[in-house]
């Protein structure tokens, strides 16, 4: 194709459809700043009017912004119409030791467009995009913050980069999504097979094609490509120029972004846009590739509308006869087993991965099938943690005619840690280790790690009738705790709670090392005359490190108990590694309480945990227990109870 002006939504007409990536021109293996100049200025009198350019565009988190400021050294000593560039930046990915970290937290994202304004030299970005969605922080906290960002002034025009129709959708709430940045070359096709560029041409937005050659790393398998090694010969030019070709001839909105450490570089991109891609070279290369949307992608560009003449659904319905798709929501371990057990008795299809395996993806085209087939009653019970993870669902269920009925079960995470505890001691009698807990996962869906558990509260967005939901029924987290359970129990840490070692050591590596604390005995003694039962609970990572025995942790208890002189009814430790944490005895996750409950059939509102740190406060909240500092409790004469 001919280089032609085109519209590209904000970005307006582009003479040159094409935009320079600075991405390797900042990170490892970057030319000196003098020749990465040198190459933006040769861009930039060849007609290039878009460069790209991110906060994270740097060596490591040392080196945060070059990338910008490389792109301002470059503009400020440009003799050209600077006015006409457009500059593109990004947020949200961290560079700890030069790695690659989603960071989609609030106060990053305030901190880095504090940085990118500094570094670009500008009053406000001309545009930024989310660099990626973070999975450890709600992608409603980070839109959220972006929008407020720009209501204060300080960003033009906003979008998405690395990232999915559903997301997209999802910002369309927070702000005007002006450009979607994902990746599309020959060798992969898939945000045209999906439909992000159908959607951006529905939007009138650019599409920023990135890695529009595969990625440096990949860019030479263009020259074995079957789909570009046959147009690069009838043309007379590179399999790499006849790849960019093609992706040009796609037209607006898409723009692909070529890197370049090099003139030369430079000169074969723009050679690319002087390739007569003809007829002949489309439906040649439509014999081996595509580009274009699936039926189903393109169905799900549509706006996500709610149907009219979409059934009703009662709130508070139980199980019924008429048609509707139940969306079982909440954290692994807050009970959804137990609810959807009521709803397949009255004949609800179940749709589960754990039970069918896969993605979450693969259960859509199975909800359309049971919808298809007339099955109109059907209940998923995944954790479903993002409005992005629920979007699809929601729209398959209405473009079958089925309305849907979010049940959210608003069980708080530290009363989930304590049912899966309780699984697990009622299917194997006893806490397990990380290893364990990993190797049964394999056969037994509902012993989920605590990691996993973790990512579910961190990125969690509440479901709200606005996605599409007919109804959102949230179920209160109730415990029911058998009449049985009626004990005193004061549970205590040991090290710097009730000990000390001799030596100076953290922690005792033999019993001649373990010294008593003053004034533990004369308090403790009061609340075992109130019916209390003493319970020592303590993180013992040494084992797993090798740097303490097993038997010298158990001597150390046991001598511990000898100076104490009052009756201890168990003594439970985690014996597992600090970190990573994959065992749910390690506290502050509750697992050693809640054996020690399950065992002692102790009341929560008998119970007490003493410590000296942070993990041991967060122990006792979690169990639901009264927490004293140690120092605090052994300093002053309180009554028992």
């Amino acid at each position: 194709m001919n280089a032609t002006s085109s519209d590209h939504g904000v970005l307006g007409k582009l003479d040159l459809p094409l935009g320079l990536g600075v991405l390797r021109l900042s990170t490892e293996g970057r030319p000196s700043e003098a020749d990465a100049i040198a190459v933006l200025h040769f861009a930039l009198d060849q007609g290039i009017r878009l460069l790209d350019t991110a906060d994270s565009y740097a060596l490591d988190d040392r080196d945060l912004h070059y990338g910008e400021r490389l792109v301002r050294h470059a503009l400020d000593t440009w003799h050209g119409p600077r006015a006409e560039v457009r500059v593109i930046t990004k947020a949200g990915l961290a560079r700890p030791k030069g790695r690659w970290v989603p960071n989609g937290r609030r106060e990053h994202l305030r901190k880095t467009v504090e940085g990118s304004l500094a570094a670009l030299g500008v009053e406000r970005i001309f545009m930024l995009l989310l660099h990626a969605n973070d999975p450890k922080t709600p992608l409603e906290e980070s839109l959220g913050a972006l929008a407020e960002l720009q209501k204060e002034g300080k960003i033009e025009h906003l979008g998405l980069c690395n990232t999915s129709i559903a997301e997209l959708r999802q910002a369309e709430r927070h702000f005007p999504v002006r450009a979607i940045q994902n990746e599309l070359s020959v060798i992969d096709r898939s945000s045209g097979v999906a439909g992000l560029v159908a959607l951006a041409r529905q939007l009138g937005v650019p599409f920023l094609a990135h890695r529009p050659l595969g990625g440096h790393a990949k860019t030479g398998n263009l020259l074995k490509n079957r789909a570009v090694k046959p147009i690069a010969a009838r043309h007379g030019v590179t399999p790499h120029e006849a790849a960019l070709a093609a992706l040009l001839d796609l037209g607006a909105p898409v723009i692909p972004l070529f890197g370049a450490t090099r003139r030369a570089s430079v000169e074969s991109s723009l050679r690319a846009l002087k390739v007569p891609f003809d007829a002949r070279d489309r439906a040649e290369l439509a014999t081996k590739i595509s580009f274009a949307p699936t039926p189903d992608a393109l169905a799900a560009t549509a706006p996500p509308l709610t149907p009219a003449g979409l059934p009703g659904l009662a709130p508070g319905a139980g199980p019924g006869d008429d048609p509707e798709v139940v969306v079982m929501m909440g954290i692994q371990g807050a009970g959804k087993s137990s609810e959807v057990a009521r709803y397949l008795e009255r004949g609800y299809a179940r749709l589960n991965r754990d039970v069918l395996g896969g993605e979450l993806e693969e259960l859509i085209p199975r909800l359309a099938e049971l919808l298809a087939a007339r099955q109109r009653r059907v209940v998923l019970d995944n954790t479903y943690a993002t409005r992005a993870s629920r979007y699809s669902l929601i729209r398959t269920a209405h473009a079958h005619g089925v309305p849907v009925r979010c049940r959210y079960l608003a069980t708080p995470i530290d009363e989930a840690y304590a049912n899966v505890v309780l699984r697990i001691l009622e299917r194997y009698g006893r806490l397990l280790g990380p290893e364990e807990l990993k190797e049964l996962a394999k056969d037994d869906p509902n012993l989920p790690p605590p990691a996993a558990m973790a990512r579910f509260a961190a990125s969690f967005e509440a479901p709200h009738v606005d996605e599409g939901f007919s109804v959102v029924e949230e179920v209160p987290f109730v415990r029911r705790v058998a009449p049985q359970f009626t004990g005193k129990g004061l549970l205590l840490d040991v090290d710097g709670t009730l000990r000390k070692t001799k030596s100076g050591e953290i922690f005792p590596r033999s019993a001649e090392d373990v010294e008593l604390l003053p004034g533990r005995r004369e308090l403790l003694q009061r609340f075992v005359d109130e019916g209390y039962q003493l319970f020592l609970v303590s993180n013992q990572s040494g084992v797993a490190s090798g740097t303490l025995s097993k038997e010298a942790a158990e001597a150390g208890f046991a001598r511990t108990i000898d100076l104490l002189g009052l009756p201890v009814a168990e003594v439970a430790y985690c014996p597992h590694p600090a970190f990573p944490v994959g065992c749910f005895c390690r506290k502050p996750l509750p697992g050693l309480g809640v054996a020690l409950m399950q065992r002692h059939r102790l009341a929560r509102e008998h119970l007490i945990m003493v410590g000296d740190m942070d993990s041991d406060r967060d122990f006792a909240r979690a169990l639901g227990a009264r927490y004293f500092d140690a120092e605090e409790f052994f300093a002053v004469k309180r009554p028992a109870g």
